[in-house]
């Protein structure tokens, strides 16, 4: 492949020209696109032909192990790594995607298992042809930059406590446009225990809230408004104000 990655004038991002999902990833390309991913934290991919399920599949596998994530929402998929955002539901009313097309509240993809994931790869299938929903990024390096000496020196110690169920379970502690989500969530694990399939539970992890990133080595702020419950070890109304001051 002739890759070609063009930063963006912000402070992360780049477009990447010449990928082909039809051809297997090689060494040297494998490393361009390990690499800038480092340096720019999101890659934007332009120009390629649809990829298949398998074919993004294989490509993600480059990148290490990946979580199969979708059986914890309750769905039953053939690529069980691919989580399927969409607002479409089927003949019996089931959601037939992981997620609806609310809005979610800022949040690292899989922060609540045990290993943190590294990279997530975004494809867009198909979109409407007007009021296009964005999907936004931002910086953990730089909301570690940004924050004063002795906050650092406070958070350092600390450990937060990150679920996915502020929005599958919903209630008071749900955050903002979970709903649909949620909804999804719970007909499609009902449906399966009707069907008598096993149905894990979903995990739930403790991070430290300043993380070191393994490949760059630079520290980032690991909470998220979306996913991040509460402040290990700390009084509720003290957790919350600090995760509200953080996020």
């Amino acid at each position: 492949m002739d890759l070609e990655v063009t930063p963006l004038n912000e402070p992360l991002g780049a477009l990447v020209h010449g990928w082909d999902p039809s051809q297997t990833l090689s060494s040297n390309d494998g490393t361009t696109i390990r690499r800038s991913l480092q340096e720019h934290s999101v890659l934007i991919f332009r120009g390629h032909i649809q990829p298949t399920d398998d074919q993004l599949v294989k490509f993600a596998e480059f990148f290490g192990d990946l979580v199969k994530g979708s059986e914890w929402f309750g769905d039953i998929a053939s690529n069980p790594e691919i989580l399927r955002v969409n607002n479409l539901v089927n003949k019996d009313g089931v959601p037939e995607g992981t997620g609806a097309s609310d809005a979610l509240e800022w949040h690292s993809d899989y922060s609540y298992v045990s290993t943190v994931g590294k990279e997530s790869f975004l494809e867009a299938v198909e979109l409407p042809s007007r009021n296009v929903p964005k999907t936004y990024f931002c910086s953990q390096y730089n909301a570690f930059d940004r924050l004063a000496p002795a906050m650092v020196g406070r958070l350092r110690p600390l450990r937060a406590h990150h679920s996915i169920s502020n929005y599958a379970a919903g209630g008071r502690e749900a955050p903002r446009g979970g709903e649909d989500f949620r909804d999804g969530f719970q007909t499609k694990r009902v449906r399966n225990k009707n069907l008598g399939l096993n149905q894990p539970d979903i995990p739930e992890a403790e991070h430290p809230i300043i993380l070191r990133h393994p490949d760059t080595g630079r520290e980032i702020l690991y909470i998220s408004r979306g996913i991040t419950r509460r402040v290990v070890g700390m009084p509720k109304d003290e957790s919350d104000e600090l995760l509200k001051e953080l996020s």
